[in-house]
């Protein structure tokens, strides 16, 4: 037999050979094609858990001012008011570490003027103080913001303005989320669970493994989103707790 040439039987092996070979290359080709078309197989749910809860801290700020021509007059009036603010606080139940001072603020309006003022001298100078009242005693806080009226018939009107961030004054908070996170994680996947084994039962399907899953973000809300105004504190107080979480289930033929 001359070099460089292949006998019968040996090209015949050969070529079953390269053929096997081909063969099996297209299998695998082909699996993974399914192994991806399958992937493609799944159902994205929504699971929800709610919780109705109480709030359990208040922080409420009473914010006063005294505005006047001379810095001393101005001065003690604020004082006086911060006296009569203190002795309602204490009346209302609150002491100790419940109670924190409001920096004080002082304004002078004329100060860095480049032309005529454009206020009154009367008002020239506004000084601004108050406390900051951080409790458990939701209810207590509750009752006593509907009691300012005592206040304002002794001359001293609380600034009514929202808190830090927009939050109502007084806030009614919830603290106790991470006690309740994992059972609420856990309401949430079976939720979602029983709406994809439906969605597989009517499309003629079996649930698969968990393909990819969002915890989602937990929502504290006042339970009544309608809630607005001193009146409607005491829905304020109670509130719910709301997670939606997404899951994606593989759907198995």
């Amino acid at each position: 037999m001359e070099r460089g040439t292949v006998s019968f039987p040996a090209a015949v092996i050969l070529g079953l050979l390269i053929g096997a070979g081909a063969a099996l290359g297209g299998y695998f080709v082909g699996r993974g094609f399914y192994q991806g078309r399958r992937a493609e197989r799944y159902v994205s749910v929504k699971g929800l858990a709610e919780r109705d809860v109480k709030a359990d801290l208040a922080v409420w700020t009473l914010s006063f001012s005294a505005t006047g021509a001379d810095v001393s007059a101005v001065s003690a009036a604020c004082e006086h008011e911060r006296d009569l603010v203190r002795a309602f606080i204490a009346k209302s139940g609150f002491t100790g570490r419940e109670i924190g001072p409001l920096p004080t603020r002082v304004d002078d309006r004329f100060a860095n003027l480049t032309g005529p003022p454009n206020v009154e001298a009367a008002q020239r100078y506004v000084i601004t103080a108050g406390f900051e009242i951080r409790t458990p005693k939701v209810d207590a806080v509750r009752q006593a913001s509907q009691m300012t009226g005592e206040l304002i018939r002794q001359g001293v009107v609380l600034d009514g303005r929202p808190i830090e961030n927009g939050a109502a004054n007084p806030a009614y908070l919830f603290t106790r989320l991470g006690d309740m996170r994992p059972a609420m994680l856990a309401q949430a996947t079976k939720s979602a669970r029983a709406v994809a084994q439906q969605f597989a039962a009517d499309s003629n399907s079996h649930l698969g493994a968990i393909r990819r899953a969002s915890q989602g973000v937990f929502q504290v809300m006042s339970r009544d989103r309608q809630t607005t105004g001193p009146a409607d504190e005491r829905a304020a107080v109670e509130k719910k707790v709301r997670l939606v979480s997404t899951i994606d289930y593989y759907l198995v033929k």
